[in-house]
């Protein structure tokens, strides 16, 4: 496994937060729920946890599993519904295009649906948790 960059990815969440208009990382954090020390410590390069990570890419606008491509030496890469707006599969595009969800709602829910039919293996039972 490559080694973990974390200053790597508090580069790109510093560049993509100001890209977004958010110059002030308190506003972020405000944005987010994450507090300011939290946010502090992820762009300042140090290990947040995974739940963070998760809720950054939401507000980034980047594709669940960014983060750790990051960390692992990759791009990252935009959520579809922020990149073009459309999508091949009916059931994110009815998500999308639900009137007066949010747009962090309409993202954890495509999130949702596509960790969903990940772990699909064929049948129909739901997926099951390790505890």
């Amino acid at each position: 496994m490559p080694r973990e960059d974390w200053r790597r990815l508090a580069d790109y969440v510093v560049a993509r937060r100001v890209e977004l208009g958010m110059r002030d990382r308190r506003a972020f954090a405000t944005a987010t729920g994450i507090t300011d020390r939290t946010l502090g410590k992820l762009e300042k390069g140090q290990r947040v946890s995974a739940s963070t990570l998760g809720v950054i890419e939401n507000q980034l606008d980047w594709t669940p599993g960014t983060c750790r491509r990051i960390l692992a030496g990759g791009e990252p890469s935009l959520d579809a519904a922020t990149a073009d707006g459309q999508y091949d599969d009916p059931t994110l595009q009815h998500l999308a295009n639900t009137p007066g969800l949010p747009p962090d709602v309409v993202r954890g829910l495509i999130a949702l649906a596509r960790n969903w039919r990940e772990g699909d293996d064929g049948t129909e039972e739901p997926v099951q948790r390790r505890a």
